[in-house]
């Protein structure tokens, strides 16, 4: 994130409200245009097709789509933050034609696991069309390889051309979709998406391979990290996991979930409900992306090209001090950012929702995890800095204790009543940003102790 937020603080230092806008505009779309734009084009998608007369088909799609970002997210979280931080030593240590022959080796070592993944799933444990389920596994192979190109595609200077690639592959899934449901109905509406999700994914290369692209082979050098960085590929599983695990847990125990075939499983009232509160995360983003990633990163090299130079003590301690300034004020404005927005949309909600035809009870839980999306953001700020100083023990810890958190007291609610819907998520995010905070503040106190002493004694 840090190499297109370089990019978008210049925006920033025009010091005008036009660039202002135009880079937090930018940097909300590339944080959590994603997840966004997906959201707001299977809506869109949905909205259609209900007036066309699908609505009973409807169920079956958006049901197999949930389980799919579920998946591919899971599945791809012990590669996701191993790459970045493959890539980013690569970068670092100028050998960028290593770059795009990892992303390539990554692609088919994740085309492989969710091919797999998903055929077995689809094809073995979802009553469908042949068509359905051969589309939802590969909209499924294909989401998963986006996540992967996302991590690449985020190094990349031009980033007008990234929110390009999104609107595009959109559009195009939307399209797809529409144009592919009128002649074969549900399951051409997946095939539609798989089509959309093709295009994203393939202009995604395109712009990682104008940047970094090279003629070689795939290369799998990447795998040499899952043992030198054993507690980073865990704290993307975990992550993840934890990220999850309220949603099957409402699906199988909740008295609103029901199955819709075979082993896909919904609970509309809660996931609804989630899933709308997820929208908001674009301010905090924007404001993570600005200032966590670019000012606090350009201090953070500072710090270290300083103790490899061989500054004096004063200048590196003046160093960190300007780092720890740094993160206070981007935390700061990252609340004051998401903080406000959730507030207003928790104060909005009950109108919003009704003119989305949700009633009381999803009016609540949208609030209630409203909360739990701000705190979220902020958790991701605070692992952040747990990689920026290579406390990954402690990164896995936080992560391990939003998860725990999240289905204890997820099962806990469901146990009781729908009063308690939305506090296992909402509670997890706050538990694993104090833990992530507590570990973040305690590295940074005795930075430069361990920075020496971790030095051998004898070159």
């Amino acid at each position: 994130m840090a190499g297109i937020g370089f990019q978008l603080t210049k925006l920033m230092q025009q010091r005008t409200l036009a660039g202002g806008l135009h880079a937090y505009g930018f940097a909300a779309l590339i944080g959590s245009g994603p997840w966004v734009l997906s959201m707001v084009t299977l809506a869109v998608l949905g909205v259609v097709l209900q007036r066309a007369g699908a609505a009973h088909e409807l169920d079956l799609f958006f049901v197999a789509i949930t389980h799919i970002f579920a998946f591919s997210l899971i599945t791809t979280g012990p590669l996701q933050l191993l790459l970045s931080r493959y890539a980013a030593d690569a970068v670092f240590s100028k050998q960028d034609e290593k770059v795009f022959p990892s992303l390539l080796g990554a692609l088919t070592l994740t085309f492989a696991v969710n091919v797999t993944v998903g055929l077995v799933f689809f094809v073995g444990f979802v009553p469908a069309s042949s068509l359905f389920q051969f589309a939802a596994a590969g909209v499924l192979t294909v989401v998963a390889a986006i996540w992967i190109a996302a991590i690449y595609v985020t190094a990349v200077k031009d980033y007008t051309a990234v929110v390009r690639c999104f609107a595009v592959g959109y559009a195009a899934s939307f399209a797809a979709a529409w144009a592919l449901s009128r002649e074969f109905g549900i399951a051409g509406t997946m095939a539609g998406f798989l089509v959309g999700q093709i295009v994203l994914l393939l202009t995604m290369i395109r712009v990682i391979y104008r940047e970094y692209g090279t003629t070689a082979a795939p290369s799998f050098t990447f795998f040499g990290y899952f043992r030198k960085h054993a507690d980073l590929a865990l704290c993307g599983l975990v992550y993840n996991l934890g990220i999850w695990i309220d949603k099957p847990l409402h699906w199988w125990l909740s008295p609103h979930g029901f199955c819709v075939s075979g082993a896909l499983w919904a609970s509309p009232l809660y996931d609804q409900a989630v899933f709308l509160s997820f929208l908001s995360v674009a301010p905090g983003m924007a404001v993570f992306l600005l200032t966590l990633e670019t000012t606090f990163a350009g201090h953070y090299a500072e710090f270290f090209r300083l103790v490899v130079e061989k500054g004096t003590l004063r200048e590196i301690l003046a160093t960190k001090a300007r780092m720890v300034e740094a993160l206070r004020d981007g935390v700061a404005r990252l609340l004051k950012f998401q903080g406000a927005f959730t507030l207003a949309l928790v104060l909005a909600a009950e109108p919003l929702l009704a003119a989305l035809g949700l009633g009381a009870v999803q009016t609540f839980v949208f609030q209630v995890t409203l909360i739990g999306v701000c705190l979220l953001v902020l958790f991701l700020a605070l692992l952040t800095v747990l990689f920026y100083l290579n406390h990954l023990r402690d990164a896995l810890v936080s992560c391990a204790v939003f998860a725990l958190v999240n289905f204890a007291l997820t099962l806990a609610g469901l146990l009781t009543d729908e009063r308690w819907y939305g506090l296992g998520f909402t509670a997890a995010a706050a538990a694993g940003a104090i833990a992530a905070g507590t570990l973040a503040n305690r590295a940074l106190q005795r930075l430069e102790y361990e920075t020496f002493t971790s030095q051998p004694i004898y070159s």
